[in-house]
């Protein structure tokens, strides 16, 4: 009896092993197996940027740039034949157009309309287009795009910044995912923006996110050095972007990102402040944040250990996505518990529909309003019903961000093209009429 035993469960160890073995092998495959790409930008700064390409066959890259389409004088070449090319064009003019193309011999490169703009210090307006759990490729996906580029008229010169709010490529966020889901769907917009893109839980599957994207963790984009991939910030013009991970950096209230947190939230002196992350606080869509054990806590956690920070420092909007679907509160302060204990009366600073308002300058317990918007390719059915969140909408589509000096307003705008939910925040001094 006791051979058998032995036996047996040196055959289960066996499976568990082989099971093991197999499955890192096919991380490893997925997030590292060589595709082909086209040129696309990271680590974007007010005076650098990177190129990012992959071809069929080492060769040595080559690009061209200048401040005029019929202009690209400055050229730049690599040091040693590769497949995956990297080249960093450095030294540029703050908030400046510039055109470029980029050679190679073994892959056909798309350089039609290729150009982008240096972050500004300063600008009247800003327009942000901001996408949630967009990675699965098809015409839901597709029609999201397009109603963007509606609203802008088809002129990405009226868009400023792009921003992805993670499960950018489904369903494992490998590098043929990428491809399929994020390269191929968002070419034109890839000749233009360098993309702030955030991990989820489908792009945590593997590890192609960070071999994919480059972020600016020394304090480049004028944000406090995190030294970290998983969470930085970015200045651009009124805005201080702040990027976390809410899927595997450490979430305890005196880990490393919240400790660095405090230190950015503390020395940002623009006037508006979006910080962004997967993993919603408060849902009640796909996902549960009254539920402890959701995401394996990840809610939960972002909720006790993260909204008094949000709180302490006025941040003045949180982004998610994660569930999908939409939903939106109002401004808010100190809800760290679940959805029954929300108080209208103790944790809403204003209780209005569309328009609130703050100090312009930096306040404590100012108010905060969230938003989850991870529809941009996919919708769930859910009950949507969370006290805290009472405009909540099952309907694909995705954010329009435009900031001034002293407002802020967000809109969501449906695969269809309808503004179906908006919001502003005035920080101007005037006051807030509701039709």
């Amino acid at each position: 009896m006791k051979k058998l035993f032995k036996k047996s469960l040196l055959f289960l160890l066996l499976i568990v092993f082989v099971y093991g073995l197999a499955r890192l092998i096919d991380v490893a495959y997925g997030s590292y197996i060589f595709v082909e790409r086209q040129p696309y930008m990271v680590m974007q700064t007010p005076n650098a940027v990177t190129l990012k390409w992959q071809t069929p066959e080492e060769e040595i890259g080559m690009l061209s740039y200048g401040l005029a389409a019929d202009a690209l004088d400055t050229k730049l070449t690599e040091n040693a034949a590769t497949q995956k090319h990297s080249l960093t064009l450095s030294n540029l003019q703050e908030c400046s157009r510039y055109f470029y193309a980029v050679d190679a011999n073994s892959l056909k490169i798309d350089n039609v309309g290729r150009s982008f703009t240096t972050p500004c210090q300063n600008a009247a307006s800003q327009r942000v287009w901001v996408i949630g759990d967009s990675g699965k490729r098809g015409k839901d996906q597709q029609d999201v795009y397009q109603s963007m580029l509606s609203y802008i008229d088809h002129n990405l010169s009226n868009l400023d910044m792009w921003l992805l709010l993670g499960d950018n490529a489904y369903k494992s966020g490998t590098q043929h995912d990428y491809n399929e889901g994020f390269f191929e769907a968002y070419p034109e917009l890839l000749k233009r923006f360098a993309p702030w893109a955030l991990m989820g839980n489908h792009d945590a599957r593997r590890w192609a996110f960070y071999d994919i994207f480059d972020f600016a963790v020394d304090g480049q984009n004028g944000g406090v050095p995190s030294k970290d991939e998983r969470f930085y910030s970015v200045n651009n013009g009124n805005l201080h972007l702040v990027m976390l991970d809410s899927e595997t950096a450490d979430r305890d209230a005196d880990g490393a990102m919240a400790s660095w947190l405090k230190k950015d939230l503390e020395a940002n002196t623009k006037p508006w402040v979006v910080v962004a992350f997967h993993t919603p606080p408060y849902s009640d869509g796909g996902h549960h944040s009254d539920s402890d054990y959701d995401s394996g806590g990840r809610l939960k956690d972002m909720r006790e250990n993260f909204v008094p920070i949000f709180d302490a420092y006025g941040v003045d909007l949180v982004l998610s996505g994660h569930s999908h679907d939409y939903e939106r509160s109002k401004l808010m302060l100190g809800h760290l518990g679940k959805g029954e204990s929300f108080d209208a009366k103790q944790h809403l600073v204003q209780d209005t529909d569309t328009c609130y308002t703050k100090p312009l300058e930096k306040t404590k317990n100012s108010g905060t309003i969230y938003q989850v918007c991870g529809s941009s390719s996919k919708v769930d059915k859910a009950k949507l019903n969370h006290p805290a969140l009472p405009f909540s909408l099952q309907e694909m589509g995705s954010l329009i961000l435009e900031i001034t000096p002293t407002t802020l307003s967000s809109k969501f705008l449906n695969k269809d093209g309808k503004i179906t939910d908006q919001f502003i925040i005035k920080k101007n001094n005037t006051l807030c009429t509701e039709k």
